[in-house]
């Protein structure tokens, strides 16, 4: 793998400059930032997870569910890109 190390005593300041450090790294260095990135974020808010939580409930309690087989079949048209 063809790897290079770039060191600056410059600081990053401007969203144009982060742009473009991110446009020279490699495919799997741009994943794992993403991934970092996302992650830093990936805390919902209280309130916001008790109403999500208490919908699920509702939901169940008023029989909207689906087995895990049938949530498979569903899988994959939820992720085509039609």
């Amino acid at each position: 793998m063809d790897r290079k190390l770039v060191w600056t005593d410059k600081e990053m300041s401007t969203l144009q400059e982060i742009k473009s450090a991110i446009a020279n790294l490699s495919p799997h260095d741009k994943a794992i930032l993403t991934a970092e990135l996302f992650a830093m974020n990936a805390e919902p808010d209280d309130a916001a997870l008790e109403a999500v939580l208490e919908r699920g409930l509702k939901d169940v309690e008023a029989g909207r569910v689906h087995s895990v087989e049938e949530v498979k079949a569903m899988i994959p048209r939820w992720t085509s890109k039609s």
